[in-house]
């Protein structure tokens, strides 16, 4: 959105883009879909359902678990904190995002906690 609208290019813009990706992968939502519509973008269409509601909004074609406590796990554990730092991204202001580096970080945390789990 910013770059769209003639913004200078920037690590705030860069780390945005890289939020809405994120949270494009895991709604299988672009954010011009018209369920973002009602002047809605698609980080307000997530953080409305965040945390609490937010299976609503994931992709359905995700692959998931037939224990309904696996499926807990893996949405408390990796699906809501993804989902967290696509949100961070996508903060309006670009002083209210993390940088990429406190992203990265945030990324290979849930990672590891994944391999653990194997």
């Amino acid at each position: 959105t910013e770059y769209g609208m003639g913004c200078k290019v920037s690590t705030g813009g860069d780390v945005y883009g890289f939020g809405v990706l994120l949270l494009e992968m895991l709604t299988a939502m672009r954010p011009t879909d018209t369920q973002c519509g009602n002047a809605l973008s698609l980080h307000k269409y997530v953080d409305r359902a965040f945390p609490e509601r937010i299976a609503e909004v994931i992709d359905p074609h995700m692959p998931s678990e037939e224990d309904e406590a696996a499926a807990s796990v893996r949405m408390q554990n990796y699906i809501i904190p993804l989902v967290s730092i696509g949100l961070m991204c996508t903060m309006e202001s670009p002083k209210d995002r993390p940088g990429m580096h406190d992203v990265c970080a945030k990324i290979v945390a849930i990672k590891e906690a994944f391999v653990e789990t194997l």
